[in-house]
């Protein structure tokens, strides 16, 4: 059989060279320092008589891993103003992104980077103080990698923070040990290997390079992403159309070879649960180090959140970075097997192969099919039996060293409780539909489009899940190729692009921040980002412990109402935005007003734990009460929100506008609202028999 060698997509014979990119002077800057540098005798090269600044006695050679290394930190940082932004007083920069693969060249190159009369200075691990002052032009560096302690790296940022030096921090691996930090510092992504920056080495190493030869190698990288070893292969080819034919041969052999293998370092974003997959990927490094003890680890975790958002991808990720084989099951898997015994078998030898190719993963998908056995219907009797066994071979492999279970589901209020209890579960984490950060770091791996153009198609497609980004892309891709052509960034925008009803998305924007500012002003949780997505919007907030009060019942009713009551407030009216599915505002709050009655002692009956069930809302006389706890926590929302009116239409015009707002973006209209005092406890009746004398609940 003959082997044909994939060539790249012909060029037309008039196509022009692309457009330069806006860092290539930063880039240009920064290579000419390195080759001066390299120019330098040993001796005046390595000298210097300040032995705390950051320097490299071996420094490497300008190869193209080299010059690769420099124009990815030009084109991260952008420009020189970007650069001077990084070393004003105060200043504080995170670099992320940077693999620990990727720290010796960098290090090496990032004094380049600066002004000639600026120092470097590395904070070492063991430092508590600093030893000596600071010169006047000194940027302080912490490199944070995946082995670091985090008691090392608090105490490394206190001295970061004791000065007015500018502070850079290098991600080099695991999680930033303040991520509160990040709101208060230029963040920037360490640049991936695209088309244009591999244009511009080539361009110092392949000067002879014809137009057609450069439109081949755009279409070779677009939406590839080749490893260290693969770029270096393809660059030892002759010419740059030989570059081109080789790197689409490795993307070929790649798409075969890792087809539908993800790893934690193509995600990008900051959320809790993809800063906790990169911690106990972090701890499993170590592990197989032999650096950690098995029981110093977080085992087990669960990821739960709306169909579509990325969870078995993210565990399919973590597993594959961590280098653990992957073991895939499902509840759904396991019934199909047959009756109650097979489906039993079945579920004992997931188990048993994770054991048997330690150390693996076992992904359990669809987890909330496990079901709970206070279920009452028919097929009690077998969830009983089939949740018995599940606890009984999760104890059992919580014993074995080398096996991590990672379950993902989209309702984990269906799951027995016993089954996640700590121990079982340790972690549980949502994961939310994307930010704008997240979307805009798949379309960079996938397209190759000018970095503005990039951000704004992310902002537009807010509201997506990862697995709508990736279908549509697969479909954009098929149509372009049919039509002999790339996908445009026009392609994305009328794929991707918002249709909403400019009248709905208001009303849905002044719901959402109804939420937000009666969240700030009761000052009982943290808003952490706000978006409109295709069917409605999400606002997620990072709730503070609450005593059990009353008033802390009350209150949390009132936040989940406060969307229902802007509506009412600025228009009049009110949608059914607020009700629907299980996890609605309305349903939650009626959870809430029904817990106080029939579970926390504070209601009409008394101190009585009357259950979990809801058989309590076909009484009348209860339905009432709750009734009354919901509409008093709804006059409660719209009390708060009434005087800021304006303050409230103007931060909804802006979620409308961007579709998202981060929580530091939310904080410049949360931090007009003050926090109101707690309101008056409900006179609410203590007994059954005074419940037919006084009002259900009475507010002040």
């Amino acid at each position: 059989m003959t082997q044909h060698q994939p060539v790249p997509q012909p060029a037309p014979k008039n196509a022009v060279r692309p457009a330069t990119p806006a860092w290539s002077y930063l880039a240009h800057k920064l290579l000419q320092r390195l080759q001066d540098h390299e120019d330098l005798p040993e001796s005046d090269a390595d000298a210097t008589d300040d032995p705390a600044r950051l320097q490299n006695p071996t420094p490497p050679a300008l190869t193209s891993r080299t010059l690769l290394m420099g124009l990815r930190l030009a084109a991260s940082f952008g420009s020189q103003a970007a650069v001077n932004a990084a070393i004003t007083p105060n200043a504080i920069t995170l670099l992320r992104g940077v693999t620990a693969e990727d720290w010796p060249a960098l290090h090496y190159i990032l004094p380049c980077l600066l002004p000639a009369i600026w120092q470097i200075r590395e904070q070492k691990p063991l430092d508590s103080f600093p030893t000596r002052r600071l010169p006047p032009r000194c940027l302080r560096l912490i490199p944070i990698g995946s082995g670091d302690r985090p008691a090392d790296l608090t105490r490394l940022l206190m001295i970061g923070l004791d000065s007015a030096a500018p502070l850079l921090i290098v991600l080099a691996g695991g999680a930033l040990p303040e991520p509160r930090l990040q709101d208060r510092m230029q963040v920037i992504d360490f640049a991936p290997v695209d088309a244009q920056v591999l244009q511009a080495l080539l361009s110092r190493t392949h000067p002879a390079a014809k137009s057609r030869d450069i439109a081949a190698l755009h279409i070779a990288m677009n939406g590839f992403h080749p490893g260290m070893a693969d770029l270096l292969i393809a660059l030892r080819g002759a010419t740059v159309g030989d570059v081109a034919r080789n790197l689409s041969a490795l993307r070929a052999a790649q798409k075969l070879a890792h087809r539908d293998q993800p790893n934690l370092d193509a995600i990008t974003g900051d959320s809790p649960a993809l800063s906790a997959a990169r911690a106990m990927v972090a701890d499993l490094q170590l592990w197989r180090a032999g650096e950690l003890g098995w029981n110093e680890l977080t085992r087990t975790a669960l990821f739960h959140g709306p169909p579509g958002t990325g969870k078995s991808w993210l565990a399919q990720a973590m597993a594959r970075s961590a280098g653990f084989a992957t073991v895939p099951a499902s509840f759904g898997e396991w019934q199909a097997a047959g009756h109650l015994g097979d489906m039993l078998k079945a579920m004992r030898e997931s188990f048993a192969e994770a054991r048997r190719r330690a150390p693996a993963m076992l992904i359990l998908d669809e987890f909330d099919a496990v079901g709970t056995r206070t279920d009452r219907g028919p097929h009690q009797n077998y969830r009983v039996m089939v949740v018995n066994a599940f606890l009984a071979l999760m104890d059992g492999i919580a014993r074995d060293e080398g096996v991590v279970v990672v379950a993902t589901c989209n309702h984990p209020d269906l799951i027995d409780p016993a089954v996640l209890r700590p121990g079982r579960f340790d972690l549980r984490l949502a994961v939310p539909l994307p930010d704008a950060a997240a979307l805009a770091g798949v379309l960079r791996r996938h397209l190759t489009l000018p970095e503005p153009e990039i951000r704004a198609l992310a902002h537009q497609a807010v509201g997506h899940s990862m697995a709508d980004l990736d279908a549509g892309l697969r479909n954009l891709r098929g149509v372009a190729r049919r039509a002999g052509r790339r996908v445009t960034a026009e392609d994305l925008h009328a794929a991707f692009g918002a249709d909403d009803d400019p009248a709905m998305t208001r009303r849905i924007a002044i719901h959402e921040c109804g939420h937000a500012l009666v969240t700030a002003a009761l000052g009982h949780g943290q808003i952490q980002h706000i978006a409109l997505d295709r069917t409605g919007g999400q606002t997620r907030i990072r709730r503070a412990p609450r005593a059990g009060l009353i008033a802390d019942h009350t209150d949390l009713m009132a936040e989940l109402m406060a969307g229902r009551a802007a509506e009412r407030l600025v228009f009049g009216t009110i949608t059914s935005g607020a009700g629907g599915p299980e996890d609605s505002d309305l349903a939650l709050a009626t959870r809430v007003a029904l817990a106080i009655e029939t579970r926390f002692g504070l209601g009409a009956e008394g101190p009585l734990w009357l259950g979990e069930t809801t058989d309590w809302l076909h009484d009348k006389a209860m339905r009432q009460r709750l009734r009354a706890r919901i509409e008093a926590a709804e006059a409660q929302a719209l009390q708060i929100l009434a005087p800021h009116r304006a303050l409230l239409e103007d931060m909804a015009q802006a979620l409308a506008t961007r579709r998202e707002l981060s929580g530091n973006d939310a904080a410049k209209w949360l931090d007009q609202i003050e926090t109101v005092a707690a309101a008056p406890e409900p006179e609410c009746a203590q007994s059954p028999s005074e419940a037919s004398q006084l009002p259900a609940c009475r507010t002040g």
